[in-house]
């Protein structure tokens, strides 16, 4: 199972992620929903440049306009790009031919009710190469972070059906990482807010113990 830690903001929480034993990190720039989380593109580029081989930096943007995140990729130069947005289908043709294959597109899709997702997954098969599945609160305009589970049923038949790979947010903590693997059998899962301290940091005893549950919830099951 592999893990993303997201909403890295510094060289101490990076240094975190990396000895919790986090696959990928996700940096955060263009925003245009509510967080605390986002950075700027020239230290999404520093903490990008720091990472030990191995371990993926991910870009994280709200924004949707192929222009603008073509310049995200000149300036951080992260080729694996998290579209959390609402992406429009043609919005992402032009990332694919800029990218020419040597990048990766992840889209992220909101489950809204049991059996609903917002946009259509379905649409993007064709155009990125995984589907991220989160939570999202309209009460607070949050897209990601919200600390808020899904219903993992849903999650599961479209993880089961999906042609591309499926990885699992929203919600997901130290305490529940394992049922949530076992329910819906992701490729990955990504997680933020519930690995932060008091302090709001990045803390490594949750880290640690989240990736360790991630990574052991499948022993000895076929």
């Amino acid at each position: 199972m592999r893990v993303k830690i997201c909403g890295i903001r510094n060289e101490k929480e990076l240094e975190t992620a990396v000895n919790a034993g986090a696959d990928a990190i996700g940096l955060m720039v263009g925003q245009r929903h509510p967080s605390q989380d986002f950075i700027l593109p020239g230290t999404a580029a520093r903490l990008a440049s720091l990472l030990p081989p191995f371990v993926s930096p991910v870009l994280v943007t709200h924004l949707t306009e192929p222009n603008a995140i073509m310049e995200l990729i000149d300036q951080t130069l992260i080729t694996t790009l998290q579209l959390h947005g609402g992406s429009r289908p043609e919005q992402i043709t032009p990332l694919l031919d800029y990218l020419e294959g040597a990048g990766k597109l992840i889209l992220a899709i909101h489950v809204t009710a049991p059996g609903e997702f917002t946009p259509d997954p379905t649409l993007y098969y064709e155009k990125v190469n995984a589907i991220l599945l989160d939570s999202m609160d309209p009460a607070t305009g949050r897209v990601g972070g919200t600390g808020r589970t899904h219903d993992w049923n849903t999650s599961a038949r479209l993880a089961a059906a999906s042609p591309r790979p499926v990885i699992l947010a929203g919600g997901l903590n130290p305490d529940n990482v394992a049922e949530a693997i076992r329910r819906v059998r992701p490729f990955a899962v990504d997680v933020n807010s519930s690995l932060k301290g008091y302090d709001g940091e990045l803390d490594l005893k949750l880290s640690t113990t989240f990736v360790r549950n991630a990574k052991n919830a499948l022993d000895g099951l076929a």
